[in-house]
């Protein structure tokens, strides 16, 4: 047995996004709905039509040159009594 109508937060499940997506959706025109007092009703050809248009095909993949990592930058260290407290610092730990 196939349903009709489906509540806003039923399509929300089934779309896999939130209640507010759906409502928003709703007002806008992009998702058929009929309004029942306070509640919204869903038709289930509507919804079909709605599943389809939020599926999105894949990603493509650059055909780019394959990228080359930067080369590491080297730090030169100075000779004298600034580098032999920085030794002593490495040597501790600090950064």
């Amino acid at each position: 047995m196939t349903r009709e109508y489906y509540s806003l937060p039923e399509v929300a499940a089934l779309l896999g996004i939130s209640r507010i997506a759906v409502f928003k959706r709703v007002k806008k025109g992009q998702l058929e709905a009929l309004r029942i007092g306070r509640n919204w009703a869903v038709p289930a050809a509507a919804l079909t039509a709605a599943s389809a248009a939020t599926a999105r095909p894949p990603a493509a993949v650059p055909s780019a040159s394959p990228a080359v990592p930067p080369a590491p930058v080297v730090k030169q260290r100075d000779s004298g009594p600034a580098a032999a407290a920085d030794s002593e610092m490495d040597s501790m730990g600090w950064d």
